[in-house]
């Protein structure tokens, strides 16, 4: 019995044979490789009829990227009629929101928040209106609209509302696709939603390729498309998750070179002819990863993928050579598919890395030219090309130890097997290397997934009966779903499941609990269920014109900008500005507050679609007495901010009840804490409002409690508070019903418990005068310069935000190799575990925010000076809720606003507030007043 796996490359398609025979690994016997034409399955289909005659062929698996470069062209997109299932919450940010416009456009039918939603904990946030859905699709179908996508608050969690939203649309009209959020990806709505419209707008060609190919293999031959995280999706399948098989291409490698080497663990090095992909293999399938996965034009999604960096290297990289200054440039450029025509080796004028490995006798038999490269030139290609490889394995490991590494791709012959990397045991070029993608087709298995926030008691609690009961009933779903895709029952296996407590919730218990499983594919049944395949369909021409326009990425290039101010010397905040911030205000985070990427995204989207402007000044600025400033944020479970967004009415509310309360109007607003999301909601609700933002908060950074706010330390008057919920839902709290931080903190805990875990925040407005004494000044302005700094340095990004930041680099190179979570009294606590490469162990230890780092009994660093983990490459920041082992880390040190060092604050923000017996150590880091951009900027003699 065979197989056939095949991979459908752009300029050609490489198809081998697989026998499989019982108790025997499978083993390539043939190989067929053809040049495709404008139909990009068509290839494919000559390839398998080339390798089928007289054998016989239970299956075919192929990868393609067929549906993810439709979407990359922007061809056969459907419009979609998109229908938010949210009640009153989530409007602060529209569906598709910094979609490129053109994308938008094409895909963009009719786009609906209407009454449903759910909160965390299952309970509704409103109930369906079933016949304001009915209209909806009604107004769809009246303008020829066949591709609906349905997104619910909380749908992985509970899909009842999402299921029947989908009957409802059968109802109206049985023959349109349906795409529901639940089937597609897991929490994080903006993220599940996107991915979701994608789906739906491929709908249509999906179908119509995926009956193409029915029709046209040959005896009815059942076919298998390969998906994302290295398992197969039927025809029936595809055709209804065609967003599925986007990165199929670099799984289908790595798992092919797991097989042709035996090696089941190590690293795999993928180089095509533009780029190489180094990902990670780990009991012979590929690391995947679900966190900031963007698909096409900077559109961020939540489904697996493949963990990979993509490096521009590949057979076809174009060579620079400067005379002049002597110096040598590989790439990032390619030549690409033209190699055949521009490379020196077939007779062009473009000196590539293919020429370059010819010259140096890595290769033979390529090309008809002779080439003649100087020496010392091939030898600088080289060593750049060693030096790109050896750090993309590094960034990859998870550990000191040396490793495996595989080659595959035809752009493997750029290395050279012989050569001695840092921390490999062997390379390794496996027989059939140029047709691992292929190979690894053929090999892929079947997949379920299951998502759910549950109740997880702690072992100590009951000996872990119940916890170990509700896994196991997650376990079966899961395991379930597996046989239900056509997995065998004896062959399926748990692969990965992570446990995340939610913060604020009492007890520690409730949990986001996510699993895999994977299971080889019953080919018996298989066969048995196609022995009778007939069914012919109708082919619908698929038109291959491209749009006549193609806009531009936005952020392409925003480095060293400037501020601009206005007449009266207010900073006038623009897109770049917001993107700044949005950076700086995650690394002020210190691993907590909340990701900023959605307010990023409000304000952008309110930036380009009102007239309203968002206007910040100095603290200065402020009359002492006739001022008013609110101060806002959100308070909540970062968990539950990621799926469910605010109405964009919650804070506005709060003020607006304070207002009302005092008899006196709000003339200014700034940011509770400058850490995480908080740090850019002032500028929404200043621009709302049309009044200013001020260059200040509480906190100089994130901190877990209320009562650590810079004010309340110094004794001002903790009410009026005011809380408000999604659904307008207002408590206020005056001073007759609070005596101190501490249970204004304890008693908006309780009440953001019954708000679903999340609530928009007023605290005590300040008079100008105030603002002056009891604020931390230029936050916002810190934040801004972090951001100019990352986004003006390609290189050495995180020195560069060091200095910004007048830091220091605390680890400059570093993995995580362990994570330890919990909650107590509402909040996560735990501690990372970073290995340097000098070998030492440094623990971060974690409340919400990162206190301390230490080594052993040494502490390294401590609250309040601020702590944040990034990325190594990008400096992007990462939350002690989305840190996880293998993660290569540099950490951040920066110094804590004064103010907040004073013996008086220290009593509610140094160490021994969190439980340390450790004196914080004012000599760590030196200490200068934190510069605003009119210090820097503003040319006039006062603003």
């Amino acid at each position: 019995m065979y197989i056939i796996g095949v991979d459908v490359g752009g300029t050609n398609t490489d198809a081998v044979l697989i026998r499989i025979e019982s108790g025997i690994s499978p083993v390539v016997v043939a190989t067929n490789k053809t040049t495709t034409t404008a139909d990009v399955f068509s290839g494919m289909l000559h390839s398998v009829r080339q390798v089928v005659q007289d054998v016989e062929v239970t299956a075919v698996m192929a990868g393609t990227t067929h549906f993810i470069n439709a979407l990359i062209q922007r061809r056969n997109l459907a419009k979609v009629c998109i229908l938010r299932l949210c009640g009153p919450a989530t409007h602060s940010l529209r569906p598709m929101s910094n979609w490129p416009d053109d994308l938008r456009q094409q895909v963009d039918g009719i786009t609906a928040l209407v009454s449903g939603g759910y909160f965390y904990d299952g309970s509704p946030i409103a109930s369906l209106d079933e016949e304001e859905i009915r209209g909806i699709v009604r107004q769809a179908l009246a303008m020829n609209i066949q591709s609906f996508c349905v997104c619910g608050v909380f749908s992985p969690c509970r899909s009842d509302q999402e299921k029947r939203v989908a009957e409802i649309i059968r109802e109206e009209s049985p023959d349109v696709y349906i795409t529901v959020s639940h089937e597609i990806a897991g929490l994080g709505l903006i993220e599940r939603e996107n991915v979701s419209i994608l789906n739906a707008c491929l709908r249509p060609l999906a179908l119509r390729t995926m009956k193409a190919l029915k029709q046209a293999l040959p005896n009815g031959l059942p076919l298998f498309l390969t998906q994302n995280n290295g398992t197969l999706l039927s025809l029936e399948q595809c055709a209804r998750l065609p967003v599925f098989t986007f990165a199929s291409g670099s799984t289908n490698s790595m798992i092919g070179a797991a097989h042709l080497t035996g090696i089941q663990n190590g690293i795999v090095i993928d180089i095509g002819g533009t780029s190489t992909d180094i990902g990670v293999i780990i009991n012979g399938r590929p690391r995947q990863t679900h966190a900031k996965v963007y698909l096409v034009d900077e559109i961020r999604v939540n489904v697996s993928m493949p963990d990979v960096v993509s490096l521009p290297l590949g057979g076809g990289t174009v060579i620079h050579i400067d005379e002049d200054n002597d110096t040598i440039c590989v790439g990032p450029d390619s030549v690409g598919y033209e190699l055949h025509t521009k490379g020196l080796a077939f007779g062009g004028q473009t000196m590539t890395t293919t020429d370059i490995a010819l010259a140096a006798g890595l290769i033979t038999k390529i090309g008809h030219s002779t080439v003649e490269i100087p020496a010392s030139v091939i030898q600088k290609v080289l060593d750049h090309i060693k030096s790109t490889i050896n750090r993309g394995i590094d960034r990859m490991k998870t550990n000191q130890e040396p490793v495996p590494v595989i080659l595959c791709g035809g752009g493997s012959i750029l290395i050279d097997i012989k050569e001695s990397f840092a921390d490999v045991t062997e390379i390794i070029r496996p027989p059939h290397f140029a047709v691992c993608n292929a190979v690894g087709a053929a090999l892929c298995s079947v997949s379920g997934t299951i998502e759910s926030i549950v109740d997880l008691l702690p072992s100590s609690m009951d000996g872990g009966f119940q916890r170990k009961f509700e896994l196991d009933r997650l376990t079966q779903a899961v395991q379930q779903q597996c046989v239900q895709n056509g997995a065998r029952p004896n062959t399926i296996r748990l692969v990965d499941i992570e446990q995340v407590p939610l913060t604020y919730y009492p007890g520690g218990y409730k949990h986001r609990v996510l699993l895999n499983a994977i299971g080889e594919l019953d080919l018996m049944k298989l066969k048995e269920q196609h022995q009778e395949t007939t069914e012919h369909f109708s082919l619908t021409d698929m038109s291959q014109d491209l749009p006549k326009t193609r806009q531009s990425l936005k952020y392409a290039v925003i480095a060293n900008k400037q501020p601009r101010f206005d007449e009266d010397g207010a900073w006038i905040i623009d897109s770049t500005d917001i993107e700044y911030i949005a950076y700086g205000v995650g690394i002020l985070g210190c691993g907590g507050g909340g990701e900023s990427y959605h307010t990023k995204l409000s304000c952008l989207e309110m930036l380009k679609t009102t007239n309203g402007k968002m206007r910040v000044i100095p603290p200065a600025v402020l009359h002492p007495s006739s001022d008013l400033a609110a101060v806002i944020g959100f308070m909540g479970a970062p968990t539950v901010s990621h799926e469910q967004l605010p109405s964009g009415n919650e804070c506005l509310l709060a003020i607006d009840t304070i207002e009302k309360y005092l008899s006196k109007k709000i003339t200014a607003v700034f940011s509770a804490e400058m850490g995480g999301a908080n740090g850019l909601r002032n500028l929404l609700v200043g621009a709302v409002k049309n009044i200013p933002c001020v260059d200040c908060d509480n906190m100089g950074r994130a901190f877990p409690r209320l009562d650590q706010k810079l004010p309340f330390i110094l004794g001002q008057s903790v009410t009026p508070a005011c809380m408000c919920d999604v659904r307008g839902r207002t408590v206020l709290y005056t001073e007759e019903m609070i005596k101190d931080a501490h249970e204004l903190e304890d008693v908006l805990r309780k009440e953001c418990i019954k708000m679903g875990l999340r609530g928009g925040l007023c605290m005590p407005p300040l008079t100008g005068e105030q603002v002056q004494k009891y604020s931390i000044h230029n936050s916002l302005s810190r934040a801004w310069f972090l951001g100019r700094a990352k986004f003006s340095h390609q290189r050495d990004v995180i020195r560069a935000v060091v200095r910004a930041g007048n830091g220091r680099i605390l680890i400059s190179d570093g993995k995580v190799t362990n994570v330890e979570r919990y909650t107590s009294s509402g909040f996560a606590r735990g501690h990372v575990e970073i290995e340097t490469t000098a070998g030492k162990l440094i623990t971060i230890d974690f409340q919400n925010e990162n206190l301390v780092a230490r080594c052993g009994d040494e502490i390294l660093a401590s609250v309040p000076d601020l702590i944040t983990l990034v990325e190594q490459d990008s400096g992007e920041p990462l939350s002690t809720e989305t840190v996880k082992y293998g993660c290569r880390v540099s950490v951040l040190l920066l110094p804590a606003p004064e103010s907040m060092t004073t013996p008086q604050a220290l009593k509610y923000v140094g160490p021994a507030v969190f439980g340390y017996n450790h004196e914080f150590d004012m000599q760590l880091l030196p200490r200068s007043a934190i510069q605003s951009v009119w210090d820097v900027y503003y040319k006039k003699s006062s603003a």
